[in-house]
């Protein structure tokens, strides 16, 4: 699975996908830094990324378009290390499954 990486994610998750050899990239490396959300979403689906966000409203897209698959991260803090160690704990699940996942401190779902 390859990821796409929203603006409101810090650029420390690109390195640490890279460490585990997953393919991740940021919206400014593909000329999309800024763009709203629909479009993002529609570039995901296109070319076959799962959106990684910590922006809420990509679950309302999902729900309206019903493809592709979005992460959303809902840590305690949004603080690099605190998004990181969320995804350390919950990187099987993001890999597996497909659609909308909300991944917070407790649980996946």
């Amino acid at each position: 699975m390859k990821f796409l990486l929203d603006d409101n994610v810090p650029y420390s998750v690109k390195k640490w996908f890279q460490k585990k050899g997953l393919e991740a990239v940021k919206l400014f490396e593909i000329g999309l830094k800024g763009a709203d959300d629909e479009t993002i979403y529609r570039y995901a689906i296109e070319n076959g990324f799962a959106v990684i966000t910590l922006d809420l409203d990509f679950g309302y897209l999902f729900l309206k378009f019903q493809k592709g698959t979005i992460i959303v991260l809902r840590p305690h803090r949004s603080i690099p290390d605190e998004i990181v160690c969320l995804l350390e704990r919950s990187v099987e699940v993001i890999q597996e499954k497909e659609g909308l996942i909300v991944v917070k401190p407790d649980m996946s779902r």
